[in-house]
C-alpha cells in the first residue's frame, strides 16, 4: 500500500501478489474503511480452486475533489489465474459525499481498465489476445453507478453495458466551447466518442441533473454500437452523429425536465432511431427566433421524435396569471435529394420519418436533407385548443 500527493490531490495505491495461490474458496473479500474518510469493499467471486496460480494486482485510486462535481478515478491492471464469474466493489467518499458502485460478470482472467467516474464519464479496457472471455469479449456485463448528495437528495448516474469488447474506450463528455451569439440547442451536450475491436456492444446511460451538474435528466440506450460512434457538437454549433459499418442498429434519446427559456419548459424530448449511420443537426433562427431545423449528410435509417412543453404564457402577458399550458407544435418535414423535394410529412409534437428513401435504395450511395419548420399558423390552433381542452 503506498499513499501520496500529486497535485494536491491524495492518491492510493494496492499492489497485491501470490505466487502459485491455491485459494480455499471461490470468492475473496477486502475490506478497507475510515481511510482518511473513504471506504472500499472489493468482492471477488469464480476464483479458481483447483491448481495453484500467480495472482497480481496493482491498483490506483484517486478523486478529484477540487471539481463541482468530484470525479472518482482507477487505473488497474491485473491477472488472478483464471476467468472470474464477477467482481463486485463500491468506494464511499464520505468527505465529499459520492459513493460510486460497480459490478462485473463474466471477466476476463486479465486486464488492463482505467475509468473516471463524475460529471464525465470515461472507460477504458484491454484484454490481452489469450486471456479473452468466450466470445473475444473483455466482460459480459458490467454496471457502474456514482450516486451524488445534493440537497439532501441522493442523485444517481447509471451506466450498464454487455458484450464489452476485449479493447474499448469510451468517453461520454459534456462539450465545453460556448458562444452567446451563436444558437445554444447543442452548446453543453454531452458528447460521446466510442472506438472498439468489435461491434455489438449494447450501452445504457442515464443521469439525473444534479448528480452531474448537467441542464435536466438524462437517458441513452444504445443496441448494436459498432466499432466506432461518435456524437459531437459540429464548428458552427450543430450536432453531428458519425459511425462506422452499417451503424447503430437501434438508439433511444431522452431529456426531461430541460428549461429552454423563460416561460417554456421542456418537459420531455424523445428520440427513437434505427439503422442510424450518420447525420448533421443545425437549428437557424429567422425572426423572433423562429426555429428551422436541418437535418443533412444523411445517408439510412429510420427515426422517430417526439416532445412535451409545458408553456407559462403569464410570464409575458400578464393576462394569463400563473397558468401553464402544454404547447403543441406542427412539424413541417420535408426531405431534399440536391435541391430537389422527395417526400413531406406532417406531425404534431413530433415527427416519423425513413431519413433517407432514395439512399435506402440506392445502398447509402446518394445523401438527402430534411428541413423541418413549425407550422405557425396550425400550431397557434393546436396550442388554443390545447388550453381551451
Amino acid at each position: 500500500y503506498d499513499f501520496r500527493m500529486i497535485g494536491d490531490i491524495p492518491q492510493y495505491e494496492f499492489d497485491l501478489f501470490f505466487g502459485q495461490w491455491k485459494p480455499l474458496r471461490e470468492q475473496i473479500s477486502i475490506v478497507i474503511n475510515g481511510l482518511q474518510g473513504r471506504d472500499m469493499d472489493l468482492v471477488i467471486d469464480g476464483l479458481d480452486i483447483t491448481k495453484p496460480n500467480d495472482v497480481s494486482v496493482n491498483a490506483v485510486f484517486f478523486t478529484q475533489d477540487n471539481l463541482i462535481v468530484p470525479r472518482f478515478n482507477v487505473v488497474m491492471n491485473y491477472d488472478f489465474g483464471s476467468n472470474l464469474d464477477s467482481v463486485y466493489a463500491t468506494f464511499i467518499d464520505r468527505i465529499e459525499q459520492t459513493r460510486v458502485e460497480s459490478l462485473f460478470i463474466d471477466v476476463a482472467q486479465s486486464m488492463n481498465f482505467s475509468a473516471t467516474i463524475g460529471d464525465i464519464f470515461n472507460i477504458t479496457m484491454n484484454v490481452p489476445e489469450e486471456f479473452r472471455t468466450q466470445g473475444k469479449f473483455s466482460a459480459e456485463k458490467l454496471m457502474i453507478q456514482q450516486m451524488r448528495l445534493v440537497d439532501g437528495k441522493w442523485w444517481p448516474a447509471t451506466t450498464f453495458m454487455r458484450n464489452l469488447p476485449s479493447e474499448m474506450s469510451l468517453s461520454a463528455v459534456p462539450a465545453n466551447d460556448f458562444d452567446i451569439r451563436a444558437d445554444t440547442s447543442f452548446q453543453g451536450m454531452m458528447t460521446l466518442d466510442y472506438s472498439s475491436n468489435e461491434e455489438n456492444l449494447d450501452l445504457y446511460l442515464e443521469a439525473s441533473g444534479p448528480a452531474v451538474d448537467f441542464r435536466g435528466d438524462v437517458l441513452m440506450i444504445a443496441q448494436g454500437l459498432p466499432s466506432t460512434f461518435k456524437l459531437q457538437p459540429t464548428d458552427d454549433w450543430g450536432m453531428r452523429v458519425a459511425s462506422s459499418g452499417d451503424g447503430v442498429k437501434s438508439l433511444y434519446m431522452k431529456q426531461e425536465n430541460v428549461p429552454v427559456q423563460p416561460g417554456v419548459m421542456v418537459d420531455r424530448l424523445e428520440l427513437i432511431g434505427e439503422d442510424l449511420k450518420s447525420a448533421v443537426i443545425n437549428i437557424k433562427r429567422g425572426p423572433y427566433e423562429y426555429p428551422i431545423i436541418i437535418l443533412d449528410e444523411i445517408t439510412s435509417g429510420r427515426i422517430v421524435a417526439s416532445s412535451q412543453v409545458t408553456t407559462q404564457p403569464g410570464y409575458y402577458v400578464d393576462f394569463f396569471g400563473d397558468r401553464e399550458f402544454d404547447g403543441r407544435a406542427v412539424m413541417l418535414d420535408t426531405q431534399f435529394t440536391g435541391i430537389i423535394p422527395v417526400s413531406s410529412s406532417l406531425g404534431v409534437n413530433g415527427m416519423v420519418s425513413d431519413l433517407s428513401l432514395i439512399g435506402t435504395i440506392t445502398g447509402g450511395n446518394v445523401e438527402t436533407k430534411h428541413i423541418l419548420l413549425v407550422e405557425p399558423v396550425t400550431s397557434l390552433v393546436a396550442s388554443t385548443l390545447a388550453m381551451l381542452g
